[in-house]
């Protein structure tokens, strides 16, 4: 890591308000940090730098100089720069706050020891500031990183492991990447801080992070509390457990320097007494600790301690060897040698006996085979004639003239094995399938001393190819797949034990099962015109059977393929094919056994031709032709077709063809008129298309019929003249309907000297004009139109309606004035339209009428002279024009005469006389309504019965 730096950059703050003309006012107003107690202010040539010192002097200082500066209280003192000085520390200053703007650390791979720290460089720096021109230039500056890591996270808790320089924003906090210590289990806080030449920024956001539990620390070394003659007491302490409960110890120890550690004592007790040592023998201790986490490595140092041992007048027993270790080995031996007793004396040599137990035999019992090696000076041995591939037992133990010793611990050994012999009977399991062979083998009768633990199967097609194995597992059958049909195949088998693989078995020769044929290869297409084609294709293999059918299928589409052709033949020529036209074609080879594959896809494209016969010619009576038949429609049809296939050849034109020598020519288009026809007459019409090979067939033939010439306008009259209405007729009327069938009239009427309105438009020869006025004259013409079109307008007819009579008066009043002299009186009506309105009396007696008065008066005194009759007078009004003509009303209704009332005497007299019946005379008005009773009645009885009889029994 890089050495820290002596000191620190830091640049203050600008306060806006200046203290002279000539100077700008520098300040710095919060505490430093330690790590920024001193700064070093960059005076450049020519340029004077003041600075005022605690005593209140100022001081000026010329450049070029670098002045560090120092706070006692930690605080920045006022500077004074020039005016051109200002740009570059302001420049610095923000080189510094880019510097502090880093982000905090991210903390990635965590374990229990290490941390990788990582960050986000700050924003680029520009390096270069030029005063005149305002100019920035950025370049890519070397940056200085500075980790400082605390376990409290406190400010003056941190310390700094690693410096660098360098692009580089990533550190591995761990002891063999950095030079530092390593970090310990638990909370650490850590920031960064990044610097560019003399300028520091601030440390970054501190980031918390823990580190993951591990395993325990090694332990101590045992420490002895007590030993005996075959005994020893001892006592350990508890490692650190880095986050992970400690769940126990483990103990082991060993004798001599040659034997292996043995574990004695696991559990979480600090002390344990090992028992039946042996006396006078050195043993070494070492303890491991292990918790939830895992075991850490067992205690570097092992305690090495000797039992105590006592004095004693006759020799004892020696004490046993070591146990025998193997120096060398081959598949039938093995060679041994072991150490000599501890605290044996040279006078006494031992006399050694080996012992060794094979392995189980036959009928299950073990053989144990003893070697008396006589002198002790000889401690090592070849046990010949084993066998490979076995485990052996083997101890040792001596006998002098003390006795004979126990025996050493048991060393077990393996011969090594051979490589198994050949595989037996491999054959086939069963019936071969198109794609499949199973197999199956005897494993070999010497399996050379150990378990055969694999086979491998190889195959072939021949013996000249190279084997590749198909097969390679503990099973001793399998089924080798993905093969062709109809082929033979060669197989062998060996067998594998941890000493190799053994030879190859004998070859197996088998078959698969026929099959489908193969794909065939895609078929050659030869075009011989431009709608026949020759199409060829190979025979394929037959997998095992022959080939017997081939099956072609052609079509447009690859998806839409249709069987064509089916049989033996190996080619097939294609009619009536479309020019300009892609198609498609594939094919399949067919045997007893099934079908194979298709072929891939072969296309061809015909060449190109006269266009197709032209479809879909209709007449045309809407659309943009519209304007121009509704002039000529007698002596034009409007034709319209479908645009048929081109045949590769972009159309030209067209040829219409309506009967005569030379066919009508047309641009490219898919509508003609043709003009200049004769009225009402049937055509036969066909359409050709035209392109640059030529004309294509014609179309079938349409029949069409021009229409005939439009209808004549009809002669209007009026037959009834109605003071608000005019019933006009036109043409035959009820007369002969039938000639006329299928013609329409549209009725105009003048409204103005340039407007007129249809009042009416429909088949009808007759039509009634309502809401008119009276006596006034209006203009009326007419148009008749049919299949053929609209006709022309009649001439301008004038038609007037009639004057309109009087209303109906009420009915008169009669009053009686004397004996037989009535007065009798009526309603006025004001004169209509200049016209006087004039008045007629009428009698009625009986069936008899007479006039009683005429004139514009409305009141007439009446003597009647006809006393005992019954009479009713009746009253009509009437208008009387200025050339004398009289038009009348509707009479108003009737009124009977009073009853003329006879002398007293005479009423005294006959009052006791019986009254003659008074009868009623039966008018007209009551007789019309009596007969229209009797039609209603009449009409519901009828309407009943027809109900009753016709309907329901239907």
């Amino acid at each position: 890591s890089a050495p820290l730096p002596q000191s620190v950059s830091c640049i203050p703050h600008i306060l806006p308000p200046p203290l002279f003309h000539s100077a700008h006012f520098i300040s710095r107003s919060h505490p430093l940090s330690p790590s920024r107690a001193m700064i070093l202010v960059q005076v450049n040539p020519g340029e004077t730098f003041t600075i005022r010192t605690e005593d209140g002097h100022f001081q000026c200082i010329t450049g070029p100089a670098q002045v560090p500066m120092v706070s006692p209280n930690g605080t920045m003192p006022p500077i004074f720069v020039p005016p051109g000085y200002v740009s570059q520390v302001e420049e610095v200053r923000r080189v510094q706050e880019l510097l502090s703007a880093v982000c905090k650390p991210a903390v990635g791979s965590l374990t229990s020891h290490s941390a990788v720290l990582s960050w986000r460089p700050p924003l680029p720096l520009p390096s270069e500031v030029d005063t005149h021109s305002n100019t920035r230039a950025h370049t890519a500056l070397l940056l200085s990183y500075e980790l400082a890591l605390s376990q409290s996270g406190t400010e003056g808790d941190f310390k700094l492991v690693y410096q660098f320089v360098g692009p580089v924003c990533e550190c591995s906090c761990s002891a063999a990447d950095c030079g530092f210590t390593v970090l310990t289990l638990g909370f650490e806080c850590g920031r960064v801080c990044v610097a560019c030449s003399s300028v520091k920024g601030a440390p970054s956001e501190t980031v918390a992070f823990t580190t993951l539990c591990g395993t325990p620390d090694a332990p101590a070394a045992p420490r002895l509390i007590q030993r005996t003659k075959s005994s020893i007491s001892l006592q350990w302490t508890s490692p650190n457990d880095n986050g992970s409960k400690i769940t126990g110890f483990y103990l082991e120890y060993h004798e001599g320097k040659q034997s292996a550690f043995k574990e004695v004592y696991s559990g979480l007790a600090k002390q344990y007494k090992v028992m039946r040592l042996m006396p006078s023998t050195k043993y070494a201790f070492r303890l491991a600790a292990k918790n939830d986490v895992g075991m850490r490595c067992v205690s570097g140092l092992s305690l090495v301690l000797n039992c105590c041992c006592t004095a004693s007048c006759s020799a004892s027993p020696p004490a046993p060897p070591s146990p025998p270790r193997l120096t060398e080995a081959g598949v039938t031996w093995l060679s041994l040698e072991w150490g000599a007793p501890c605290g044996s004396a040279s006078r006494d040599t031992p006399t050694y006996i080996l012992e060794m137990e094979d392995k189980e035999s036959v009928s299950g019992q073990k053989g144990v085979k003893g070697y008396n090696l006589g002198n002790g000076s000889l401690r090592q041995h070849v046990c010949e004639g084993l066998q490979e591939g076995t485990w052996y037992k083997l101890r040792v133990h001596c006998q002098s003239s003390g006795g004979q010793s126990q025996v050493s611990e048991i060393f077990s050994v393996e011969t090594p094995p051979l490589p198994p012999g050949p595989c037996q009977a491999l054959r086939t399991a069963g019936a071969a399938a198109t794609s499949e062979i199973p197999l199956c083998w005897d494993p070999p009768v010497c399996d050379g001393g150990a378990p055969v633990s694999q086979y491998c199967v190889e195959m072939t097609q021949s013996a000249e190819e190279y084997q590749q194995q198909v097969f390679c597992g503990s099973d001793r059958c399998c089924t080798v797949s993905q093969l062709l049909p109809g082929r033979t195949y060669l197989f062998w088998v060996k067998a594998c034990n941890p000493a190799g693989w053994g030879p190859l078995s004998e070859m197996c020769q088998a078959s698969t099962a026929p099959g489908p044929p193969e794909q065939c290869s895609a078929p050659q297409l030869i075009l011989n015109t431009s709608t026949s084609g020759l199409a060829t294709w190979q025979t394929p293999e037959g997998n095992g059977a022959e080939v017997c059918a081939f099956r072609m299928e052609w079509g447009l589409q690859e998806g839409a393929l249709e069987l064509l052709y089916s049989g033996p033949l190996t080619q097939y020529e294609v009619s009536d094919l479309q020019p300009a036209t892609e198609y498609r074609c594939r094919v399949q080879a067919v045997s007893a056994v099934g079908a194979g594959l298709f072929s891939d896809v072969a296309t061809v494209t015909t060449p190109a031709s006269v266009p197709a016969a032209v479809e879909h010619v209709e007449e045309m009576r809407e659309g943009p032709l519209g304007d121009v038949m509704a002039h000529s429609p007698a002596t034009t049809l409007a034709l319209r077709w479908k645009e048929p296939n081109c045949h590769g050849a972009e159309i030209s034109s067209y040829n219409i063809d309506i009967g005569e020598e030379l066919p009508l020519s047309t641009g490219r288009t898919s509508y003609h008129i043709l003009e200049n026809l004769q009225p009402d007459t049937t055509y036969r019409i066909r359409v050709q298309a035209v392109n640059s090979m030529g004309a294509g067939p014609f179309s079938s033939v349409l029949k069409l019929r021009t229409r005939a010439l439009p209808p004549e306008p009809p002669v209007l009259e009026c037959a009834v003249a109605g003071p608000q209405s005019l019933k006009l007729k036109w043409g035959e009327g009820l007369i002969r309907p039938q000639t006329s069938r299928g013609t329409h009239y549209c009725l105009h009427m003048q409204l103005g000297v340039d407007r007129s309105i249809c009042i009416y438009s429909g088949p009808s020869h007759t039509f009634k004009v309502q809401r008119l006025c009276e006596a006034t004259d209006y203009q009326f013409s007419i148009q008749a139109h049919s299949e053929a079109g609209m006709g022309p307008l009649s001439p301008s007819y004038t038609f007037s309606t009639t004057r309109s009579p009087p209303p109906q008066l009420k009915a008169p009043k009669v009053e009686l004035i004397e004996r037989n002299k009535y007065a009798v009186t009526w309603e006025a009506h004001q004169p209509m339209k200049g016209d006087l309105i004039v008045y007629k009396l009428q009698m009625l007696r009986g069936r008899e009428v007479e006039q009683l008065y005429k004139g514009p008066v409305t009141s007439y005194t009446w003597h009647n002279t006809s006393a005992g009759v019954a009479c009713r007078l009746r009253v009509y009004a009437g208008r009387r024009s200025q050339d004398g003509s009289e038009l009348w009303g509707q009479c108003s209704l009737s009124t009977g005469l009073p009853a003329t009332e006879p002398p007293r005497e005479h009423r005294i007299s006959s009052c006791h006389e019986p009254q003659p019946r008074r009868s009623w005379p039966l008018t007209d008005e009551p007789f019309a309504t009596v007969l229209l009773l009797g039609f209603v009645v009449l009409a519901v009885l009828f309407a009943v019965l027809i109900q009753y009889f016709v309907i329901e029994r239907e």
